[in-house]
């Protein structure tokens, strides 16, 4: 069963009066009447009249979508989004497949409505949902989260200097499949398909990508590559748009080797000036065999990084995969579900406490098809990839 994400700060308060400003009920406790004179009360008069014109005035546009972020805003009905996709028919996935958007119950509730609001109530959500059966659609708690389409995602990463993720073999599969959403290419995109023979492109189509060895040591690792070799390459397969630069920096415990840290400075002071963010996806977990200290020496080690920049480097943290049904029994123990939703949960209060934000997959993962019980297939890692597009969306753009 999915389990319910904890919320870890408090709603505001809002004061119930403004300092220095006291309320008729404190008049008269004093000793004070109410003011009751005749330019008050037409005061007060015009003040609701102003009041009533503007709600009367407003009310027309009762129906218009309002949003709380800068996101694109679409009214279209959900479509196979993948339709002219590389490979869409020998892969045999559609978006309908894996992703169904939110469904008014009443035929006055506008469809847009029932997105999240926030970023804050987007991840809440994205981690807290669940499936109606294994390997079924999964649906997020609340509210839901959005499938942009490949220009809609390009409007989103134009927003930022870099993109960069900062992680171990489970990021790297979320990498891959944010590959995979920007070159349109479900057979292919997650590859340096440029340096492999034609039986080796033969083999590691569609989930084989994923989920081979041999295949994985093709897997693309930044996007710059691709801009460079793609073009010659007789199986060409370029972004579909390629105006921000995006990178996977592998890690596996911390602190990190020192030419990581390099790569990583020389993102963050590429451009400076630059009033644009660099967002990091980060996450760091079955490498390091579930070490708390490890984790949290990780997150201190790259925000420390980042803040000596002085850019704006927002942070996401993002939790371990579920174990699937295949999870060997000599790992049950110490890489176990038990073992880790409660990594799941500490290392989500220590990113609290750094300010960054978490998205939790334990919930997404938990009722889903596993091909060894650690790593999951293109079903699995496109969601996940869509789910940080919709993290980066909701981030201020300065």
């Amino acid at each position: 069963m999915a389990y319910p994400f904890p919320r870890f700060s408090s709603a505001p308060q809002t004061p119930q009066y403004l300092k220095g400003v006291e309320s008729p009920s404190s008049w008269q406790s004093r000793g004070f009447d109410k003011p009751r004179s005749h330019a008050t009360r037409w005061l007060l008069l015009s003040v609701a009249a102003a009041v009533i014109f503007l709600i009367l005035l407003t009310g027309s546009f009762a129906s218009h979508p309002r949003q709380t972020d800068r996101i694109p805003f679409s009214d279209s009905d959900i479509d196979d989004f993948f339709n002219h996709f590389e490979g869409r028919q020998d892969c045999g996935i559609a978006s309908t497949d894996i992703y169904i958007p939110p469904i008014p119950f009443h035929a006055t509730t506008k469809k847009h409505s029932l997105y999240c609001p926030n970023r804050a109530r987007l991840l809440e959500a994205m981690s807290g949902g669940g499936r109606h059966g294994f390997d079924t659609p999964y649906f997020p708690l609340g509210c839901h989260f959005r499938w942009y389409s490949t220009s809609e995602i390009c409007m989103i990463l134009d927003r930022f200097d870099s993109v960069v993720f900062l992680g171990d073999n489970t990021l790297r599969h979320i990498y891959s499949a944010f590959n995979i959403l920007l070159r349109e290419n479900i057979a292919l995109g997650g590859l340096r398909q440029w340096e492999m023979k034609e039986s080796e492109r033969e083999a590691c189509r569609c989930d084989n990508q994923l989920t081979r060895p041999e295949c994985l040591a093709y897997s693309v690792l930044d996007s710059r590559s691709v801009r460079s070799n793609d073009a010659a390459s007789r199986q060409s397969s370029p972004y579909f748009c390629d105006r921000t630069p995006h990178v996977f920096i592998p890690i596996d415990r911390s602190p990190a080797a020192e030419d990581l840290h390099t790569a990583f400075n020389s993102i963050l002071h590429r451009e400076p000036d630059s009033y644009k963010p660099i967002a990091v996806i980060h996450s760091l977990s079955l490498a390091t065999s579930l070490a708390w200290p490890t984790a949290t020496s990780s997150m201190d080690e790259w925000v420390t990084l980042a803040d000596i920049s002085q850019r704006n480097v927002p942070f996401l943290w993002v939790g371990p995969n579920a174990a699937g049904h295949l999870k060997p029994p000599s790992q049950i123990l110490s890489q176990g579900n038990n073992a880790l939703w409660h990594y799941t949960i500490e290392m989500a209060k220590e990113a609290e406490a750094r300010q960054l934000d978490t998205l939790g997959m334990y919930n997404f993962t938990l009722q889903a098809g596993s091909w060894d019980g650690t790593y999951y297939g293109q079903e699995v890692v496109l969601v996940q990839a869509m789910m940080v597009i919709n993290w980066l969306s909701r981030l201020e753009s300065t």
